[in-house]
């Protein structure tokens, strides 16, 4: 059998998790650049608040309407530092399955790389066979071939 045969289907599982590994790193990329845009939406949203002028006088309107913009740009902070937490959540999440998808690829690999060694210690067992063989026979035809060429001798002089 075959070297390409014999790891015809571990080859398949690895085109597929390789398929996987991509993906689920382009979720990660995905993932990671959003919360890069949702840590500056956040810092944004924080330095809006910490700029916001204080209330220098008025009447009560303008003070109520002061509060409301205050308080929405303190639930806009709490907004998008929810949305941020969100988004290190997921982009966790993408790492992590990444990571796993990354090794289950190694995984793969190696088993592939442990059968070619494997292929090549069996041929390299072969091999070794083979001029043993050789050798036994070598050894033999010249242990042989001096008996055999004072055989025909020894037959003359008792003759």
């Amino acid at each position: 059998m075959s070297a390409g045969s014999a790891d015809r289907g571990l080859k398949a599982v690895r085109r597929v998790r390789e398929a996987r590994e991509r993906d689920s790193r382009v979720g990660l990329q995905h993932a990671l650049a959003t919360t890069r845009r949702r840590e500056e939406d956040a810092a944004r949203s924080r330095a809006r608040l910490e700029t916001a002028p204080a209330f220098a006088g008025g009447s009560a309107d303008e003070y109520r309407l002061h509060a409301l913009r205050g308080a929405g740009l303190a639930g806009e902070v709490a907004r998008t530092e929810e949305l941020l937490r969100s988004s290190r959540a997921v982009a966790d999440e993408a790492r992590r399955r990444w990571a796993g998808d990354r090794q289950a690829v190694r995984v793969v690999e190696l088993l592939l790389e442990r059968r070619a060694a494997e292929r090549r210690a069996e041929r390299a067992r072969l091999g070794a066979r083979d001029l043993d063989e050789l050798a036994g026979q070598a050894w033999v035809r010249a242990r042989v071939a001096p008996e055999t060429a004072t055989a025909p001798d020894t037959e003359e002089q008792s003759a």
